[in-house]
């Protein structure tokens, strides 16, 4: 892999910033504190994610959004991926993630996308988005301080980290696997001996089971040839059963008649003394009836006139009244005005004086008109009188009519309901004869009905007695029939649970062979490896810190080496010094030791990791002067494509071939080219 540019939008001190990596080596160099480290987490951050650091740890305070953009190169194919951190109400999380080749640009999700890298890369480890990537943290960038824990741990701990550095702790995965297989084999092998233990008497219970499923086939030999002779009798005795009930039952209807037909006869007879009754009341009825209507006919009509004739001459004489009672009223006023006149002798209308005399002989005059006015009405009135009388006899000549009428059609319908009855008797008596006839054919076939019933009533109970015979045979045949198929379901389940068993003994004696390989071959088959692959490394590893010793420590009365833990040995004049009694340079020598011999070592055991990039973090912290230039032999011997060194130390300028100063003013980090 080969850096090419890294771009930061609110990472930490920095707003925004694009940092570009030439071949070569490139030196960050600031004071403590400036922002150079954040250029190393930056890079990691963007290819394998936050790991297990908080987000809160690479956003720029205040900041809702960050960015992290990192170009590089891998077998001369350019790749382009992205992360994005977004402050949430839960905290600071990822958001959006891309991965750009050949301008093809991929969304992706945290996880797909360190699986993604570990893929391009060639990292052969698991793709867990919260574990850091152990090859590149061994192989390409280990910080100092981490390098200065591992040589501080315990043996113990420092080997189980190392293992996982150098991809060997499968080893230990698998030797613990296999001992956790045994024991569970082991655990199931004495489960399934302890199940199959009661193989031979299940193998008695089915034998004895059989020899009873024998019996049960004799007694349902026996039983089957009882049934037979039942079954043949029960037909029998059915066949004749069916021919006296079919008899029966032709004989029963006629049984069922003689209610009826008496029945019958009964209410015949009621209607026809009904019917006589009827037809003496109907002539009863004519007889009161007939006297009357003789009566009504003899009433002769009081005037040819109609109703509404006569009601109008009512109306014209009563009109001609009125009109002469009005003139009348006339008159008397005007016999009034002429005596008021002839009293006071003075005219009501002018008031000019009035002759008695003259009026005398007008009120005269208009009391003869009145007394012939009165006598015309009085004529009126006793014509009036005679159309009222006329009217009513009138009507009641009408109502003797109509009366008349109604009796003559009920003497009518009388006379028809007395032929009707007549009739009806007639055709009631006829019935009767017919119903007798019927009647005494139907008592004859009863008394034959009743001699049937008692022949049927025998045949039913000896064909109830054969059938319950029948019933308790059936019914041992049934009791027997299913003792044996429950006996042939326990055999059945007695061979299935034998060869169950069966294959569990051979079961048990094949885990058996299985965990004896595990425990006598296969377990100290992986120790053996283990220990012999760790050997192999611990020489090598041995051989690389010591070059890198001696190239930093020029002191021949030291020598260090790495002892079969990996725990670094520094020896004085052929006597152990203890790690805390070394000084600044020295301790700093030994972690860069330490550290150089790891990554050579990780990227030799993973597959797929060139040598061609280097990333060195204050790899000189505590160096005097002299030693710093120790870091070009370094360099030189390492011959490494790529190196990235972060240091607060100048005298390292001669040694990069691109210096980018890292500068911090008011709380934001800046980076310029020297």
């Amino acid at each position: 892999m080969i850096l090419r540019s890294l771009k930061l939008e609110n990472i930490r001190s920095y707003t925004e910033q694009t940092v570009s990596f030439p071949m070569g080596t490139t030196l960050f160099e600031g004071d403590i504190g400036s922002g150079k480290s954040t250029i190393l987490m930056a890079i990691e951050f963007a290819l394998f994610g936050l790991g297990s650091e908080k987000g809160g740890a690479l956003l720029k305070a205040g900041a809702k959004k960050g960015l992290v953009s990192l170009c590089f190169e891998v077998e001369g194919k350019e790749y382009e991926v992205c992360r994005s951190l977004e402050r949430k109400a839960k905290g600071v999380q990822q958001s959006d993630c891309s991965l750009k080749t050949e301008g093809t640009v991929l969304q992706l999700s945290a996880s797909e996308m360190k699986e993604k890298i570990l893929d391009i890369l060639a990292f052969n480890e698991p793709a867990d988005p919260k574990a850091q990537s152990v090859i590149y943290r061994y192989a390409i960038f280990t910080p100092q301080e981490e390098m200065k824990a591992i040589i501080w741990m315990k043996a113990d701990a420092r080997l189980q980290t190392l293992r996982k550095a150098f991809r060997i702790e499968d080893y230990r995965i698998a030797l613990d696997n296999s001992s956790t297989l045994a024991k569970t084999i082991r655990e199931k092998s004495i489960k399934l001996a302890s199940h199959a233990s009661d193989l031979e008497s299940r193998k008695e219970k089915c034998k004895a089971t059989r020899g009873e499923i024998g019996k049960c086939e004799e007694e349902l030999a026996s039983l089957s040839g009882n049934k037979a002779g039942l079954d043949e009798k029960t037909a029998r005795l059915r066949e004749k059963l069916d021919l006296l009930r079919k008899d029966k039952d032709l004989l029963g209807k006629a049984v069922g008649e003689v209610p009826l037909l008496e029945k019958q006869m009964k209410e015949k007879n009621g209607e026809v003394v009904k019917l006589e009754a009827e037809m003496e009341e109907l002539s009863a009825e004519i007889g009161k009836l007939q006297p009357e209507a003789e009566k009504l006919s003899k009433i002769q009509q009081p005037t040819p006139k109609t109703e509404a004739e006569l009601k109008e001459e009512s109306k014209n004489a009563r009109g001609k009244e009125r009109e002469l009672r009005s003139t009348e009223d006339v008159i008397g006023a005007k016999i009034s005005d002429y005596e008021s006149v002839e009293q006071n002798q003075v005219c009501p209308t002018c008031d000019r004086p009035a002759d008695p005399m003259e009026f005398e002989e007008k009120i005269k005059l208009k009391k003869e008109e009145k007394r012939k006015a009165s006598e015309e009405v009085t004529a009126c009135e006793t014509k009036i009188k005679e159309i009222e009388a006329l009217q009513e006899s009138q009507r009641q000549y009408d109502a003797a009519r109509v009366r008349l009428q109604n009796l003559n059609e009920r003497i009518g319908r009388n006379n028809e309901g007395i032929e009707k009855d007549r009739e009806k008797i007639q055709e009631l008596k006829g019935q009767v004869e017919e119903a007798k006839e019927k009647l005494e054919k139907a008592q004859q076939q009863a008394e034959e009905f009743n001699r049937i019933s008692g022949e049927t009533e025998g045949a039913s109970k000896d064909l109830n007695e054969v059938e319950s015979q029948l019933k308790e045979v059936e019914r041992r045949i049934s009791r027997t029939q299913t003792t044996r198929e429950m006996l042939s379901n326990q055999v059945e389940e007695l061979e299935a649970e034998i060869r169950n068993k069966e294959k569990e003994r051979k079961a048990a004696e094949r885990l058996k062979e299985y965990q004896m390989w595990l425990e006598e071959f296969l377990a100290p088959t992986l120790e053996a490896i283990e220990k012999y692959v760790m050997m192999n490394i611990n020489q090598e590893f041995n051989q690389h810190f010591q070059k890198w010793w001696g190239m930093l420590v020029e002191d021949p009365s030291k020598e260090s080496r790495i002892d079969e833990d990996f725990t670094p040995i520094v020896e004085q004049d052929g006597y152990e010094q203890d790690y805390n009694y070394l000084s600044g340079d020295e301790k700093t020598s030994l972690a860069l030791a330490y550290r150089l011999s790891l990554n050579t070592i990780v990227q030799k055991v993973s597959a797929g990791i060139k040598s061609n990039l280097l990333i060195l973090d204050e790899p000189t912290d505590g160096f005097s002067k002299e030693q710093l230039f120790k870091i070009r032999e370094i360099l030189d011997e390492l011959k490494c494509p790529q190196v990235v060194m972060v240091s607060h130390e100048r005298e390292l300028e001669s040694f990069a071939d691109q210096v980018l100063r890292v500068e911090k003013k008011d709380g934001v980090s800046q980076i310029k080219a020297i």
